[in-house]
């Protein structure tokens, strides 16, 4: 009984046949690709806490040349937000968020600006 249910909870049918409970679990541990929730939940942790020490240490070398140098060096800005936008790109293209797609073009935007004064600084 309970099978039927969870079966017609999930809405899979083969045919008239409904995936059993095995096939439902291995079809799961297939997309997932062997990580579980915490596992997902850490990751995608361990990357929001990058990006933030990313953004820290592109501050820091900002200052160091601009008191060593007095210039700053347009490179690790622009690596910067090229990460970002890729982030905020891809979650945009997984959840369909309009508020994603905004800071992606943003963020993309911010990216090429400094693109562009990372080559007008090489240039002239």
């Amino acid at each position: 009984m309970n099978i039927i249910v969870m079966q017609t909870k999930l809405g899979k049918m083969i045919g008239e046949n409904f995936m059993n409970k095995e096939e439902i679990l291995e079809k799961s541990r297939t997309e997932n690709k062997n990580m579980d929730e915490y596992e997902k939940s850490v990751l995608s942790s361990a990357g929001k806490l990058a990006a933030q020490i990313g953004m820290l240490m592109c501050c820091v070398i900002a200052v160091l040349e601009v008191i060593f140098l007095d210039h700053i060096s347009y490179a690790s800005w622009m690596i910067y937000f090229s990460i970002l936008s890729t982030i905020f790109i891809y979650k945009y293209l997984k959840i369909k968020d309009k508020h994603e797609l905004l800071l992606a073009a943003l963020y993309g935007a911010i990216f090429i600006m400094f693109t562009v004064l990372f080559i007008n600084g090489l240039i002239g």
